[in-house]
């Protein structure tokens, strides 16, 4: 009401535990597997290439450290597998029915719409090593937060852009949780 001539309200906001969690899955996947399930074949393919060795470790690894970055190859590699296993985080990945991401909880409650995945968008050390570059941005279309917001409360239920439940409907079919 104080600024009548802003007609769209969005946000910019970090994704805190996104590498954290995908760590400890490639770590959990390890122990089972011995080959992570969370990327297609080409997908590992294509890194071994690049790294000389697609081991969950190496993924581990680079994941730990901010100098993949740095290799335009390993950018555009980890790219896809990426993006889709940050929607499945944000949209899937549950504490009590609820967002396991705390900043994906709080815009949810309060009725916005998880509208769009960044890739690269905060290339600081502390954005790559908390959420592999990436951030997300919440979208409140205000006739509709009300309703959005007593869906999530009580039912769960995420609203998403097209852009998102893309990238999850992705997630789904190429990893194995």
């Amino acid at each position: 009401k104080e600024l009548p001539q802003i007609k769209t309200f969005s946000t910019l906001s970090p994704i805190p535990g996104f590498t954290k969690w995908l760590v400890g899955l490639l770590s959990s996947q390890t122990k089972e597997l011995e080959k992570n399930e969370l990327f297609t074949e080409s997908e590992r393919q294509e890194l071994s290439q690049i790294t000389g060795d697609c081991t969950t470790e190496t993924l581990k690894k680079l994941l730990n450290n901010n100098e993949w970055v740095r290799s335009e190859k390993l950018v555009n590699a980890l790219h896809s597998p990426l993006m889709r296993l940050c929607a499945w985080y944000l949209y899937g990945e549950k504490h009590r029915g609820y967002a396991l991401n705390p900043v994906a909880n709080f815009h949810l409650q309060n009725g916005s719409v998880l509208w769009r995945i960044n890739w690269m968008a905060d290339t600081s050390p502390r954005g790559i090593a908390a959420a592999c570059g990436m951030m997300v941005n919440y979208r409140y279309f205000l006739e509709d937060t009300a309703s959005n917001s007593a869906a999530y409360l009580g039912t769960k239920a995420i609203k998403a852009s097209e852009q998102v439940l893309s990238l999850v409907s992705q997630f789904q079919q190429n990893s194995k949780l």
